[in-house]
């Protein structure tokens, strides 16, 4: 779509999709009355089936907040729904939404297409539609999920970010274990509080003034903010069938504009097991409640402080070129000399880099089969001891609380 970047690497099967994808989404967006003037902020929420519970998502925006409580002005936002491939009264159930909030803009697209039946494909269609319709390049395209509900003052954080030096914000996921079983509820707090940990570890050995701590480490739809000149100068979010939330922010990142990890911004997820997909959260719940003897491997202390070493070598390599660091590095990630040569030359900036031996190292059989990945609750007991020792590198910051860290995706 005109004024959106192509996006470089990718299948020709996938340049096609996208073409077919940009093509509804101009003929859906030109369908639509003409936005705000003072339109800032756009949340766009892709829905398949979601008839019984979006109102709970629509009326969490409906109340949004200003920071002392006054109404958030209903002008400067508006809410776009998908209801894709939808068998189910989802787009009646937002028709009559919109009807009884008239003071909220609302927008509620019907699409049934082979093409766009991803999540992915919806967001991209979504999130082209909000990037014509908002004026100012540092509007916000704001991205959440059908079963979400926003807090009270989230689009406050979030507008915030506006006249921040801020390309891209993650915002916090908070999701309730006491709907689960026993079992899953265990494993969801335990990896939350390992990922809260890991982010605090990453945050101490790779420091980054753009993303201080305190902050969290993820980067998923139900929460996802990116400025309109963002958006559009890395080609959009690609419609994958998954990740393609982690894949928006990796490109961010490898194009050298910023992204912060916001705790302030914050939404409420559920933790349904009947997902709309095969992967991602809800999969992974189902699979924690409806097997026995399962068990969740994470990275050990031991495998994050080399990984993060690793990282490490590459700023200073990226700096100095030396020799003895280019031999350290193959020496720590296993990794072939003609391979991390053209890793080197594909990255036009460090932080592409660093993702692409973060791809290389999840992906490694090798790497991976030297350092084998550990049990979540060993692990977060390791690292919780790390940090409760003097001599450590966290030793400066509180442990995190249970307020903060049982929400974290």
């Amino acid at each position: 779509m005109k004024g959106i970047s192509k996006i470089h690497d990718i299948s020709i099967s996938e340049q096609q999709t996208i073409e077919e994808v940009d093509r509804i989404s101009k003929d859906l967006d030109s369908a639509l009355s003409a936005p705000h003037p003072t339109l800032k902020l756009a949340v766009v929420i892709p829905a398949k089936n979601e008839g019984t519970g979006i109102r709970f998502t629509l009326e969490s925006l409906a109340r949004q907040l200003n920071r002392n409580g006054s109404p958030f002005d209903p002008s400067t936002f508006e809410v776009l729904v998908l209801a894709h491939n939808c068998s189910d009264d989802t787009k009646l159930q937002c028709e009559g939404f919109f009807r009884e909030n008239s003071k909220i803009q609302g927008h509620v697209i019907e699409l049934n297409s082979e093409v766009a039946k991803t999540v992915g494909s919806a967001r991209r269609i979504l999130m082209n539609i909000a990037y014509h319709r908002i004026s100012a390049k540092k509007g916000l395209i704001i991205t959440t999920d059908a079963d979400t509900v926003a807090d009270p003052y989230w689009l406050y954080y979030l507008k915030e970010y506006i006249e921040k030096n801020v390309d891209l914000v993650g915002g916090l996921i908070i999701s309730d274990p006491s709907q689960l079983d026993y079992q899953a509820s265990s494993y969801l707090i335990a990896k939350d509080e390992y990922l809260f940990l890991k982010s605090r570890l990453e945050s101490e050995l790779l420091p980054n003034p753009n993303n201080p701590w305190p902050r969290h480490g993820f980067n998923w739809g139900p929460n996802l903010a990116i400025k309109k000149s963002a958006y559009g100068a890395i080609g959009g979010i690609r419609p994958m069938h998954f990740l393609e939330d982690v894949d928006l922010y990796n490109r961010v990142v490898s194009a050298g504009l910023i992204a912060r990890h916001c705790l302030k911004c914050k939404v409420i997820t559920s933790t349904r097991i009947d997902s709309r997909c095969n992967e991602g959260f809800g999969a992974e719940l189902r699979v924690w409640t409806d097997m026995e003897g399962v068990d969740y491997n994470v990275e050990g202390l031991e495998k994050l402080l080399i990984r993060y070493k690793i990282y490490s070598l590459l700023q200073e390599f990226y700096i100095i070129k030396s020799p003895h660091i280019f031999s350290e590095i193959i020496y720590r990630s296993l990794i072939g000399t003609e391979e991390l040569e053209q890793m080197i030359k594909d990255s036009e900036r460090v932080e592409a880099l660093i993702i692409k031996m973060e791809n290389y190292l999840n992906q490694s059989a090798s790497w991976n089969a030297i350092h084998p990945n550990r049990g979540v609750f060993q692990v977060r007991d390791e690292l919780k001891r790390y940090f409760s020792q003097p001599s450590s590198l966290g030793a400066a910051i509180a442990s995190p609380t249970v307020q903060v860290h049982n929400g974290l995706r």
